[in-house]
């Protein structure tokens, strides 16, 4: 289990801690001040009652699983191309795992995949929303606060506004903030997937070496 601090660089627009345990943030504790907010910071709560659910962590810890299943299903006892084709198939599935947690699809984030309120407590407003995904060995927190009248004027609008479809809604991005940090688990997990896949390397470049 990770415990993690957010916090961004230059400004105190995202501050909290968040705990990761295998496919999900149990917990988390934000504070919260973007353009509209900036007078009253914005609380939100993860509780491990309702824990945030990593899709791509549950990707990842799939083709694991899928990998362990092919090592234990294989018959006995090996043929040289039996090996080879083990040893391939186990460096597809750990490249398929290393690749989920790299970065997930655009369809995953938003304003295409709905940040459901519910996960935070209490839950957050219609103009706020705040997201989590992996990206390599971090975990990322974005948070956007939107406008749906976006017909009006705006005063905490750029000159270059974003506008963007969410919930089946026209909503203009008026202010956001990004933030990741490290986690140990996930670094350690990256250098055992890349340590098994070379030894897989290894092996099959043996084999393939050798004259039956």
């Amino acid at each position: 289990m990770d415990s993690l601090p957010l916090t961004t660089s230059k400004n105190d627009s995202i501050k909290g801690l968040i705990t990761l345990s295998g496919t999900h943030i149990n917990t988390a504790e934000l504070q919260i001040k973007l353009t509209p907010h900036q007078e009253t910071a914005v609380k939100a709560t993860i509780e491990e009652t309702a824990p945030y659910f990593l899709e791509q962590a549950q990707q990842g810890r799939n083709y694991i699983g899928l990998a362990t299943k092919r090592v234990r299903t294989m018959s006995e006892p090996l043929t040289k191309q039996a090996a080879v084709e083990l040893l391939d198939d186990l460096c597809k599935l750990i490249d398929r795992a290393r690749s989920s947690f790299e970065y997930p699809s655009e369809a995953a984030l938003f304003p295409y995949k709905v940040c459901h309120p519910k996960y935070f407590s209490p839950p957050l407003k219609q103009d706020l929303v705040i997201e989590f995904f992996i990206q390599d060995v971090f975990i990322v927190c974005n948070v956007y606060c939107l406008d749906y009248n976006t017909t009006r004027g705006n005063k905490f609008s750029s000159d270059s506004p974003v506008f963007v479809t969410y919930k089946d809604k026209n909503a203009t991005v008026v202010d956001q903030a990004k933030t990741k940090t490290q986690s140990p688990m996930l670094t350690e997990l990256k250098a055992s997937l890349q340590s098994i896949r070379g030894l897989c390397q290894i092996y099959k470049q043996m084999l393939l070496q050798i004259e039956v």
